[in-house]
């Protein structure tokens, strides 16, 4: 049906191009091409001793001279105080209880 088409060239390369098989040699191009360099050490920083400032530190900040401090006055309470009932039947009716009479 297809007569007149031939099969495409195959991309394998051949035989003859092929380099030969004999063993490689050791050196690569890294070792070609290193130079080895001379390391110097690198003088090493030597801090001073240290030596304290004379005279009184000024340990007072920012935030103590901008917010001067003030008495502070005994908050109101809102809240009324929490009832303690050591014996006895509780005379309240409970959340749960108390909204379901609401909603029906």
């Amino acid at each position: 049906m297809y007569d007149n088409v031939l099969p495409p060239q195959s991309l394998k390369p051949k035989q003859e191009i092929r380099a030969c098989h004999g063993k490689m040699e050791g050196i690569t191009t890294f070792k070609s091409d290193y130079c080895p360099y001379e390391i110097v050490k690198q003088p090493r920083h030597v801090p001073e001793e240290y030596k304290p400032k004379q005279g009184k530190i000024d340990l007072g900040t920012t935030y103590k001279r901008d917010f001067n401090s003030y008495k502070v006055q005994p908050v109101a309470i809102v809240r009324p105080l929490e009832r303690q009932v050591k014996k006895g039947k509780l005379d309240t009716v409970p959340t749960y209880k108390g909204n379901l009479l609401f909603h029906t």
